[in-house]
């Protein structure tokens, strides 16, 4: 009964984009026409510090120079289509097994936090941690950086690469 609430008053929350797979580029020139029609509410961007779960997860050759490229360009754009940094958040993909210790937490999120701030000019407010994992550790880090953990129950959302039609989302 709990899941089926769940899903029924979803559909009512805001709707954002788990952003991993804007360095594919049929997925970008979807999320492009998404962005002009303002489609959703919050953008929660990937960043090449999760280049591991790029390259395993997405099968990609590319290096990590080439979508480190490819991925401050598009999130730049992003940016300037969006104007309000408030709609941008941070997504990172930690272990589906949750067995990093707090240091490589501790660094996976700091890198991706300095990326975020270098590419677009600020710091995130807020991060939604992937397969919705994380742990004490990940809260105190998140504390320290001042960044608010997402929940799954607190909005509506797809990912990417959803649009190709290739995964369904079962979110």
């Amino acid at each position: 009964m709990k899941r089926v609430k769940f899903h029924l008053t979803k559909r009512f929350k805001p709707k954002a984009v788990h952003a991993e797979a804007l360095f594919i580029d049929d997925v970008w020139e979807i999320a492009k026409t998404k962005l002009e029609n303002k489609e959703y509410d919050k953008w929660y961007l990937m960043t090449p510090a999760n280049y591991d779960y790029f390259k395993g997860t997405f099968n990609t050759s590319l290096p990590l120079m080439v979508i480190d490229a490819t991925l401050r360009v598009r999130y730049s754009l992003l940016k300037c289509l969006i104007n309000n940094d408030n709609k941008i958040g941070l997504h990172i993909h930690l272990s589906a097994a949750m067995n990093l210790t707090y240091a490589e937490q501790k660094d996976l999120i700091s890198k991706s936090i300095k990326w975020f701030k270098e590419t677009l000019g600020f710091v995130p407010k807020e991060v939604v941690f992937g397969w919705w994992l994380y742990n004490h550790d990940t809260k105190e880090i998140c504390k320290s950086y001042d960044l608010k953990i997402i929940n799954q129950e607190d909005y509506n959302s797809i990912h990417d690469y959803n649009w190709l039609g290739i995964i369904e989302d079962d979110e």
